[in-house]
């Protein structure tokens, strides 16, 4: 039965991945009206498995993070910002940083509380980074997502990688992104940690 039920998860996850990746791969295409069903219900899923496998319920404040993390490209593409420049940046640099900025909580959650569950303990800062390079990692699959679009999937390249310099500059305001919600998380668990140790000590007091 426990054999089963590994390769159930393993089949589910495995979907899931591949799932995400189509989704992924054609969100530049979708209305929003498509494209925010879909990632909710992708998202709807994941919490579920998670609950399920681990007895972890991942808050919806966080799931809203995805989903708006989703948004900023769905509103883009609904308005055609994509082909214009702003005063200062480009709405593709800035959805970049946007979208990196409002995963990185969401990461940086994930590998606390799954760090937690299996009795680890380790600093704010180590946890911040980890999820900085895990962030990044997806960063690179999603330029690798664009490349098979550009090269595969049109008859002409430049469709979605415009240069040379495109993936790199993509890269670069995704590390923004990620450095400020890094920073934003850090602080708020830090200052969390710091407010619970204050409580403790007072709860000591009293009781003396």
């Amino acid at each position: 039965m426990d054999k089963l039920v590994k390769r159930f998860e393993l089949l589910f996850v495995f979907a899931l991945f591949v799932t995400g990746t189509l989704f992924l791969l054609r969100i530049a295409y979708l209305p929003i009206w498509v494209s925010t069903p879909i990632g909710l219900g992708l998202l709807l899923a994941l919490r579920s498995f998670v609950h399920l496998r681990y007895q972890i319920k991942i808050p919806f404040a966080l799931l809203t993070l995805m989903l708006l993390a989703i948004e900023v490209d769905a509103i883009g593409n609904l308005f055609g910002w994509y082909n214009q420049r702003f005063r200062f940046v480009q709405y593709d640099e800035l959805s970049h940083c946007l979208v990196s900025a409002l995963l990185i909580p969401v990461v940086v959650w994930l590998v606390q509380t799954g760090l937690n569950r299996y009795g680890y303990r380790l600093p704010i800062g180590l946890i911040c980074f980890l999820s900085f390079a895990t962030v990044f990692t997806l960063a690179g699959f999603y330029e690798v997502i664009e490349l098979w679009d550009d090269k595969y999937l049109h008859a002409e390249p430049g469709w979605r990688i415009h240069g040379s310099y495109d993936t790199a500059n993509d890269l670069q305001w995704d590390l923004l992104g990620m450095g400020t919600g890094a920073i934003v998380s850090y602080v708020v668990l830090r200052s969390r940690k710091v407010g619970l140790r204050a409580e403790q000590r007072g709860g000591r007091l009293r009781s003396q």
